[in-house]
């Protein structure tokens, strides 16, 4: 990660992204992403959007929290076991500009 401009001190909205082949089971993924809690935080603001690039639908998540190593990895790998487990693929996070 470019270290470049970060605050460290400010929150930040990171947004968390998985990857669905259907636009059904990326919304049926709602609940389940809406009741993870890690360190006491949730994922707010869910939506589904076409990618980029490539196709299927792509379900993003997103957070506000200070950048931290330690929050962050918590935080991708309790979304990336539920997107799995509901068929999708976590496929990153990054910040919102």
């Amino acid at each position: 990660m470019q270290v470049e401009h970060l605050d460290f001190d400010k929150v930040y909205t990171v947004d968390f992204f998985a990857a669905f082949e259907f636009e059904d089971r990326a919304k049926d993924a709602f609940g389940a992403i809406e009741k993870l809690k890690v360190q006491d935080l949730s994922f707010t603001n869910l939506r589904v959007q076409k990618p980029e690039e490539g196709g299927g639908f792509e379900l993003v998540a997103s957070v506000n929290i200070k950048l931290d190593h330690a929050l962050i990895t918590g935080l991708d790998e309790a979304f990336t076991l539920c997107v799995e487990k509901l068929k999708g693929y976590a496929d990153g996070w990054g910040l919102e500009p």
